[in-house]
Order: C-alpha cells, then structure tokens, then sequence
C-alpha cells in the first residue's frame, strides 16, 4: 500500500472553506471510480504556535504507489484540483483564499 499526506496551512477565517472543498470531492463515494483508490481522511486543529492558522492534513491511502500517480496524471484529478475564479494571483498563480502554504508527503506503508 501506499499513503500521501497533503498537510495545509489555512487562515482560520477561511478553514470551513478548505474543508467543505475537501469533503465535497474526496469522498470515498466520490472516489470510488478512481482505481487504487482505498481510502481518504481529513484531519484539522488548531496551531498552538501560531495564532489564527487551522492545519488541514489530508491522508489518502492507495493500492500502490502507481495508483496514486495514474490519479494525479488524470483529466478527473486536474477536475477536482481546479482553482476557483474568485481566487488572488501571487507571482502569476492563482491561490486560493486564505491558502498560507502546504506540503506533500508519500509514505509506503508497511502494516
């Protein structure tokens, strides 16, 4: 098997968004047709280190690591992925509303 992890930084004003966002289109009904696909998870809290900032954590868990990159290459990822209108530009690319920063992590998971 084969795990990422998207961990987000958010304004808080602005997490609600972010999660509604996630759980509209990664659901596991949602997900279903997408092969490899087992399961997604979506986590938050609070940072006690800085004031105002909701961290998402977004765990999704695959077949193989092939699954997950077939995913990411396709029409339906790109689909779901895409930036609203109402969105700021910063150097040239639109970022969503109170969208600080995120980073991506894979794992292959051993049990």
């Amino acid at each position: 098997m084969f795990s990422v992890t998207n961990t987000i930084h958010v304004e808080t004003p602005y997490s609600e968004n972010m999660i509604k966002a996630f759980t509209s289109s990664h659901t596991k009904d949602a997900m279903a047709h997408v092969e490899g696909f087992i399961n997604f998870q979506l986590m938050s809290r609070e940072l006690p280190d800085e004031e105002n900032v909701t961290e998402l954590v977004v765990l999704s868990l695959w077949k193989s690591k092939e699954h997950q990159k077939n995913w990411v290459k396709s029409q339906a990822f790109k689909d779901v992925h895409k930036k609203d209108d109402s969105t700021e530009s910063t150097k040239g690319k639109p970022k969503r509303q109170g969208f600080i920063r995120n980073s991506i992590a894979e794992f292959d998971v051993l049990n």
